[in-house]
């Protein structure tokens, strides 16, 4: 079923777009006239280009960018389950930044359950407005839809999507309505589908929020230098924190084998015969730079479509010397064009770039990101992308100060933005950070502090917020119902720190009793005063430890074999440097030569590099795995490791840090959700952590932590001598006075 919502202003904008597609087409044509010559009369007007030079004037021009964004691709693996008697759920779904996209459509893949009677309902909305409803009758099905989503442009960025599940047992409203067998099933097979037109993109911003799911990274060779190595797993590292999935693929020179799916070769263009080696399509080998040239003039297409440039000299050597041979193939007649769209398309990835410059470039029908050094990557982090509204930027210094020594820092700085909500029976509220982003100068998270207000329910009827960090329930409190302003404070234990970490909050209310009419809910305010409380702590050398102290410094260091092949080591490094909280901008990147032990200096990230002076309770040789505890006791010795890596925290030259090393020849390919804590050792594998080791406290109770005060949390220390001595002085005072009373009767 495909319903098109219909709105004035959507035929508006079409029958405009239409009464100006003439003025354009002429416009179009004029700006791509051959000169006038000097000698000809002034009301002459030029020819239009045609042939070879028409088709380089055209190319790229009106090609759509087509998304296909699933719930899975957002992380949504599993079904969400929205059960009986009332329930709702909201999807964001992204869409390009205030840029109108066309032939949009969401299709909902869901399945339902009715197996306790009813009358049941299905409703879905678009941004608020609900746009379809059916009532669904059966004892199982299908509740699969297809709904058309209007063009217009979204300055949030996202389609919202909401569904409603309502399930109603009887007419008699204060009858039970608990129904577990009628419940609605969202699978993550969901998508929306959509196009949207490159070249209306021109500010770095926009590219940002029309990447798709799977970008394209591209390196300027298999082997790259430090520097352009340095920028390209910081770019992967920025872009998998929110979510995406990036590839790193190298340019293409000749002698690569290419796909070249999608690929459309004009009909004009077929006599150059570098096309024309491209026009069968299927796998190709690259015979020259020619072919290399024209493969990135066809851009974008299976073989070639980069999103993220790491633009550096071997890069910019490699497409002048492709782009010079395709020259020489195209005829006098269309050299002219060709060196238009040159400029045009190819100059910004061509040109030099300043220190700290950012740019964008329409690659044909590609817009892609260009950058070339650290301090441009930095701009594109979510805290500075809302200055990014050029297609150009130079960065002269970001981040460069460490964290400033504070005692609280305001959730809404976290993420969690004060708001109303509306509280039926169940809301929840949400905000993430890193615990890098918050740790520092000693300091890590030690309580929340939320303020909340809640307004009164009619039969003062009870209201719960219960407090989740990191999936461990840490605080509930009943609220109060005046309607007066609420703290509610608990203690953030060491153990659920985590290098990425989520606040939940969870606000539930009693449902109202008797024959009434069903309620629409009672307002919960999260106050703009709530806080994260820091304290200074002991770090131990674990994964959390780690993460604190990577907040205000670390060492990124790989062996000079990475740079060689970044194909298969930037996802790597990204995907670990994410895992152990290491805050990109305050990170410095060493490469240890091949074969030599290294000699960090302060905390460290390495990967694969023998270090000098390294003490480990986790020792990794070939396909044997050794683990002691902090006594030097035998707590694992097995052989025959393969497919597996193994990431422990340790020290090196006194120095703490974190190492990672593969077992056997061929190393895992890491997770891009791949979280270290709770523990010091972790062996991990395709799948994500495989065993969590705590080799500093192995098999031992954790004790309460309270978050009290050093006399309370330490009173087990004291209060049995405490109570032995007091004990032993009330047996003195009773003797004395045995003693006296004896004595005064004799």
């Amino acid at each position: 079923m495909t319903i098109k919502p219909f709105s004035r202003r959507t035929a508006s904008r079409r029958l405009a777009a239409f009464a100006a597609w003439p003025v354009f087409c002429a416009l179009h044509l004029t700006a791509y006239a051959a000169p006038v010559s000097p000698s000809a009369p002034a009301v002459a007007t030029a020819a239009a280009p045609t042939g070879v030079a028409a088709a380089f004037a055209q190319l790229g021009n009106g090609r759509m960018a087509i998304r296909n964004v699933s719930l899975a691709d957002l992380g949504m693996h599993d079904p969400v389950v929205l059960h009986a008697p009332d329930a709702r759920q909201e999807l964001y779904l992204p869409v390009p930044v205030n840029v109108p996209i066309s032939n949009a459509t969401f299709q909902f893949d869901g399945t339902y359950l009715h197996a306790d009677g009813g009358r049941t309902t299905m409703l879905l909305s678009l941004d608020g407005a609900p746009v379809l409803a059916r009532a669904l009758t059966q004892q199982q099905g299908d509740a699969a839809a297809t709904i058309g989503v209007d063009g217009a442009a979204r300055p949030s960025g996202f389609v919202r999507v909401g569904l409603g599940w309502l399930s109603v047992i009887s007419d008699n409203v204060c009858a039970d309505q608990t129904a577990i067998g009628n419940v609605l099933r969202i699978g993550p097979t969901s998508r929306l589908t959509y196009s949207f037109d490159p070249a209306a993109i021109n500010d770095l911003r926009t590219v940002w929020s029309a990447l798709p799911p799977t970008p394209v990274v591209m390196t300027g060779a298999r082997g790259v230098a430090a520097p352009a190595f340095d920028a390209g797993w910081r770019a992967e590292a920025q872009l998998q924190r929110e979510g995406k999935t990036p590839v790193t693929r190298a340019w293409p020179v000749a002698g690569d084998t290419v796909d070249l799916s999608g690929v459309t070769v004009p009909d004009a263009l077929r006599a150059i015969p570098a096309f024309a080696a491209l026009a069968a399509g299927g796998l190709h080998k690259l015979a020259n730079p020619t072919e290399a040239g024209a493969l990135v003039a066809l851009a974008p297409h299976a073989g070639f479509a980069p999103d993220v440039i790491i633009a550096d000299d071997r890069l910019r050597d490699s497409l002048k010397t492709e782009l010079d041979a395709l020259r020489t193939q195209v005829d006098a007649t269309a050299v002219t064009a060709f060196d238009a769209w040159r400029t045009r398309s190819i100059g910004p990835i061509a040109e030099p770039l300043a220190a700290g410059e950012v740019r964008i470039a329409h690659l044909a029908g590609q817009v892609a990101i260009v950058v070339g050094d650290n301090d441009g990557v930095a701009v594109l982090a979510r805290a500075w992308r809302a200055i990014d509204v050029s297609d150009r930027l130079v960065v002269h210094q970001i981040d460069r100060a460490q964290n400033v020594d504070v005692d609280a820092i305001s959730l809404s700085a976290l993420g969690g933005q004060p708001r109303t909500l509306n509280v039926l029976g169940r809301a929840t509220w949400d905000a993430n950070f890193d615990l890098g982003a918050v740790s520092g100068n000693g300091k890590l998270p030690s309580a929340i502090v939320l303020d909340v207000s809640a307004m009164p329910t009619l039969n003062g009827a009870a209201q719960t917020a219960a407090i989740y960090f990191n999936d461990v329930l840490i605080g509930a409190q009943l609220l109060n119902t005046t309607g007066k302003p609420q703290r509610i404070t608990a203690h953030v234990p060491h153990y659920a720190l985590a290098p990425g970490n989520l606040l939940h909050v969870v606000f539930e209310r009693q449902p109202e009793g008797g024959c009434q009419a069903r309620s629409e809910g009672q307002p919960i305010a999260v106050l703009p005063t709530s806080n994260l409380q820091l304290d200074k702590a002991d770090l131990d050398d674990n994964f959390a430890g780690m993460a604190a102290r990577f907040a205000t410094s670390a060492t990124l260091i790989v062996p000079n074999a990475y740079l060689d092949d970044t194909t298969l080591s930037l996802a790597r490094v990204a995907r670990l440097a994410n895992a152990a909280g290491i805050v990109p901008a305050r990170t410095t990147l060493s490469v240890a030569p091949n074969g030599e032990a290294f000699a960090p200096k302060g905390p460290f990230l390495a990967a694969d590099v023998a270090l000098k002076g390294e003490t480990s309770h986790a020792m990794l040789s070939q396909d044997r795995l050794t683990l002691t505890d902090a006594s030097g006791k035998m707590l694992a010795d097995v052989s025959g490791l393969k497919n597996l890596a193994l990431i422990g925290a340790v020290r090196a030259d006194g120095e703490p840090g974190i190492v990672y090393r593969a077992t056997g020849d061929t190393a895992p390919v890491l997770t891009a959700s791949l979280q270290l804590t709770p523990g010091d050792v972790a062996l991990v594998d395709a799948g994500g952590v495989a065993r969590r080791f705590d080799t500093l406290h192995p098999g031992e109770v954790i004790q309460a932590d309270t978050g009290g005060s050093w006399f309370t949390q330490n009173a087990w220390r004291w209060g049995i001598p405490a109570a032995l001595v007091a004990l032993f002085l009330v047996l003195l005072l009773v003797a004395s006075i045995a003693r006296r009373r004896h004595r005064d009767k004799t």
